[in-house]
């Protein structure tokens, strides 16, 4: 359920990056950016027999100061009879004298291969198409003696790069690059508002001759032969250039351009955008397989597919530039980035509240200290048990069978949660972890999963508090009424494995051995002896002469084959005048009764039960019992317990 849940989340933070990025790809937002990162993809070879006649600097101060007297181009236009076509990129829209312009216009005819330019001024839109208002032509005279007219306005981004020209206009005439193909070979131009043109690189990619050059007969006339001649503005004061895809930042002359649109209509290489629905159809694949991988697999597994996917799709953009297609740049890799992205942040969060409600309920069984340091060290709590030496606590209630039939249910599990409550307190801030409740028993250790060295020291301490607390409890709930409740402690070292068991499905950090099954024993022993907190020899190894014991017995538990040694945990520090006279009084009764002289035992023993000891009053029993039945000697002092 968790899993689906979480699908489900993925998939619906893709649907909603794929919606987001259709309505920006709709509304033509980032059409600049995805040109730019187009740019860097033109580039091929130039044609060899293209050569660009220049009106260069090296021209003007040749010939003097733009504009020229037209004289000067009828004196070229006869050097170039032998071209194939010449484009003319200047308008000679105003008249001069009649007879330099009728020179121009006899030259211009001689030649038979001259296309010259024309320009619009205003436009407006019918629809779809952009009509020309007001056209700048050459002279009549001109029109007349030319091979062709074309329109020379190129089309410039809101960027500042002039990357196409409108093909779409209506009108008498076609652009003046289509006019020049077209006396090459017999091509036209795709009828698009905005035709992009196929450069071929920086500026000066094409073979430029200064037109002075050839006014003076520098340049043979027979290397025009076949060629395509342009003949334009190159020089920066006469501002007629553009930023181009591949000036990179040196602005190209306009008749270079046209240069390059020539020769795009002569190779065919148009180029055109990826169709629209293709690309809402990949933004939308996109963000739902992306989705899902993130949903199912690990992040980072993903972020390499990505990565891989994205660089696979870089060399695709290349390959169908080569084709004449320009791929989406923007808005399929923005797909992944921000389907990537803003599911990765999701799962994060979600995984921060998965981690806060796990230390939440964490820390119902462990300090918060534990957990803070559990979750900064993961690798300290290894998954299927490791082997550590801790110390296990197991505790129960006295007569809770009868404190249940004397209190309503409801009176029962306020009393039951207010003693396990403060219970359980004392040992978080003693830093135990509570494994587990079992009805009214508590079962706890210290020494895992964060190492301990004085875990021992610490189960002690927080048993004598409890006990300490019982007292404070009891008086509470003697003036509300509620029967007298006792506990007993059992505690015991050693090693044991702990961490998570159980099922794939379900599982608990608990921990298992033969050290967990002593303390147990050790808990249900208090019954006998009348204690609240019996310990093992291993335990009271391990912790300093300021806590106070008594030995108790030598006994052989309930399932275990080899006696042990029981203490009783008295007190830390100085323990009450009454209180060590017990002590005294029963070591010494312990020592006669297992050299078998129980009637002196039995002395040190009923004076101990005189002050109020229960455990001495057993005792008192037991020598009763051997002075009649003498167990024999030699005597192991071994009491066998018959009870858990």
């Amino acid at each position: 359920m968790i899993e689906r849940n979480r699908d489900w989340a993925c998939v619906r933070i893709g649907l909603v990056v794929a919606l987001v990025l259709c309505a920006s790809f709709l509304a033509g937002m980032f059409s600049n950016f995805q040109s730019r990162l187009h740019d860097p993809l033109y580039g091929s070879e130039p044609l060899s027999n293209f050569v660009i006649l220049a009106i260069d600097d090296k021209s003007l101060q040749d010939i003097g100061r733009w504009p020229w007297n037209r004289s000067v181009f009828a004196q070229v236009l006869p050097m170039l009879k032998t071209a194939r076509v010449v484009g003319v990129d200047v308008v000679f829209s105003e008249p001069t004298t009649a007879e330099v312009d009728g020179a121009l216009a006899s030259a211009v005819r001689e030649a038979g291969n001259v296309v010259l330019a024309g320009e619009y001024s205003e436009f407006e839109k019918q629809g779809n198409l952009v009509v020309s208002k007001a056209t700048i032509l050459p002279l009549p005279e001109l029109r007349a003696a030319a091979s062709a007219v074309g329109i020379i306005n190129l089309a410039t981004d809101p960027d500042g790069i002039t990357r196409s020209a409108n093909s779409n206009i209506q009108g008498d005439h076609r652009l003046f690059a289509e006019e020049v193909a077209r006396r090459v070979a017999p091509v036209s131009a795709p009828k698009e508002n905005r035709l992009l043109i196929n450069m071929v690189g920086p500026k000066g990619s094409f073979e430029t001759v200064s037109l002075t050059d050839v006014l003076h007969m520098r340049v043979e006339s027979s290397s025009f032969t076949d060629k395509i001649v342009l003949i334009g503005s190159t020089a920066p004061d006469l501002h007629d250039d553009h930023l181009a895809p591949t000036s990179a930042g040196v602005p190209v002359p306009g008749v270079e351009i046209q240069a390059n649109f020539v020769q795009m209509l002569l190779t065919r290489r148009f180029l055109s955008s990826q169709p629209a629905w293709s690309v809402l159809l990949a933004v939308f694949v996109a963000c739902a397989a992306l989705s899902v991988l993130l949903a199912r697999w690990n992040s980072w597994i993903v972020a390499g597919l990505c990565v891989l996917f994205l660089v696979g799709y870089l060399v695709a953009i290349i390959q169908f530039f080569e084709r004449g297609v320009l791929l989406d740049m923007v808005f399929l890799p923005f797909a992944v980035f921000f389907t990537y992205g803003a599911n990765v942040v999701a799962l994060y969060v979600v995984e921060r509240q998965e981690k806060r409600q796990a230390i939440e309920a964490f820390t119902k069984y462990v300090a918060p200290e534990v957990v803070a340091e559990l979750f900064k060290h993961p690798e300290k709590l290894k998954l299927g048990g490791e082997r550590r030496n801790i110390t296990i606590f197991f505790s129960d209630i006295r007569g809770f069978t009868t404190l249940s039939e004397q209190l309503s249910p409801e009176q029962l599990v306020h009393v039951l949660n207010e003693y396990l409550t403060a219970m359980t307190d004392i040992i978080m801030e003693s830093r135990g972890v509570v494994d587990k409740y079992i009805g009214d028993a508590i079962m706890a250790f210290w020494g895992a999963p964060l190492e301990q060295k004085d875990h021992a020291v610490r189960a002690c301490t927080a048993s004598l508090a409890m006990i300490d607390k019982l007292k404070e409890l009891q008086i509470k709930w003697k003036k509300e009424g509620v029967p007298l409740l006792d506990i007993g402690i059992g505690l015991n070292t050693g090693d044991a494995v702990i961490g998570n068991m159980g099922s794939a499905m379900r599982f608990n950090y608990t921990c298992m051995g033969d050290t967990i099954n002593l303390a147990s024993r050790l808990e249900g022993i208090n019954k006998e002896y009348g204690t609240h907190i019996i310990v093992s020899e291993s335990t009271k190894k391990n912790l300093p002469k300021d806590f106070v014991f008594r030995e108790l017995d030598f006994v052989r538990v309930k399932g275990k084959k080899e006696p042990i040694t029981i203490y009783e945990l008295v007190g830390k520090g100085k323990v009450s005048e009454s209180t060590e006279k017990i002590i005294h009084l029963f070591a010494s009764g312990l020592k006669k009764y297992r050299m078998t002289k129980f009637k002196e035992a039995h002395i040190d023993f009923e004076k101990a039960a005189g002050l109020g000891d229960t455990t001495s009053k057993l005792y008192v029993e037991r020598c009763e019992h051997f002075v009649k039945n003498h167990p024999g000697t030699p005597w192991d002092c071994v009491w066998v317990m018959k009870t858990k």
